[in-house]
């Protein structure tokens, strides 16, 4: 298969602008088999309640437009967006072809003053085998591995709306290369991280205070993990293609994880910071919904 990652400009606001914008570069890609965009691809990363207004309604408008796309350009599409069904608002993601939607998945730890959580699934069937998608945080979390160990899977997506410190790139880097290293070795599967560029927007809480003091940035660095693979060069820094045979595995390793996250984290920071902070923005998404 010939996959593209498109690493988005996250300034680009406005559902229609976006659209014409996405495919503006699915139009450039060289007969592309699956095209893999970032978490809220439709309406841009906005971490706080604003995000609101670009809310879909149980999927519809995306659904149709991914369909188009897959169409028009004879492929297949991963896109993320914001939806709202029965009064909450959900991070979600679908796999799409001509014909059919092959499956929404819906982000369990997210941004908890402006999305529904909850344990939610993290596979969908395709014509090309299980795909495993884990949005965001997601993939980091024991969560989304206990959901996939035991099924066979030909692909591992990743769309993040990830924001860091511009300036510890290599940070970024190795931590994002270890945890995508560590799914790729277990089930022996491409893994496609595809994350956005641009300004973060303001962000509730104590997380999102810690960020904008520090400047904290969308930095991309979207990359498909595969050893099997030739990459596609193209003229555009936003995307990233690789052919790719394949071919459905069942996991041959474990993963390691600290507690329930892949990466090993200040205790102290996530216990008496992170949670208590989450429960407030808890009550906030529920008075405000």
């Amino acid at each position: 298969m010939r996959i593209f990652a498109l690493e988005l400009n996250n300034d680009i606001k406005g559902i229609e602008i976006r659209k014409q914008y996405i495919e503006n570069l699915i139009s450039k890609l060289p007969s592309p088999d699956l095209v893999v965009l970032p978490e809220l691809a439709m309406c841009s990363y906005i971490a706080n309640q604003e995000i609101w207004q670009y809310a879909d309604s149980c999927g519809k408008d995306t659904k149709s437009w991914a369909m188009q796309m897959a169409a028009k350009y004879n492929t297949y599409i991963g896109v993320g967006y914001l939806d709202r069904e029965n009064r909450d608002y959900y991070n979600r993601y679908l796999v799409a072809g001509k014909d059919d939607v092959y499956g929404v998945i819906s982000k369990s730890e997210g941004e908890s003053a402006v999305f529904k959580r909850g344990y939610f699934d993290n596979i969908i069937k395709t014509p090309f085998g299980n795909v495993a998608v884990g949005i965001c945080y997601d993939s980091r979390r024991k969560h989304l591995y206990d959901n996939i160990k035991d099924v066979e899977l030909s692909m591992i997506l990743f769309p993040h709306g990830c924001p860091a410190d511009p300036k510890k790139p290599d940070e970024e880097q190795t931590t994002i290369d270890y945890f995508c290293g560590c799914y790729e070795d277990a089930f022996s599967v491409p893994v496609v991280y595809v994350n956005s560029v641009g300004k973060l927007e303001d962000m509730p809480g104590v997380m999102g205070k810690m960020m904008k003091k520090q400047g904290f940035t969308m930095n991309g660095k979207s990359k498909i993990y595969s050893r099997n693979s030739e990459p596609i060069y193209c003229e555009s820094n936003a995307i990233i293609g690789a052919n790719i045979i394949i071919l459905p595995q069942k996991r041959i390793k474990e993963i390691h994880f600290h507690g329930e996250d892949i990466i090993r984290g200040n205790w102290f920071f996530r216990t008496f910071v992170l949670i208590p902070d989450t429960k407030k923005q808890l009550k906030s998404y529920e008075e405000n919904r």
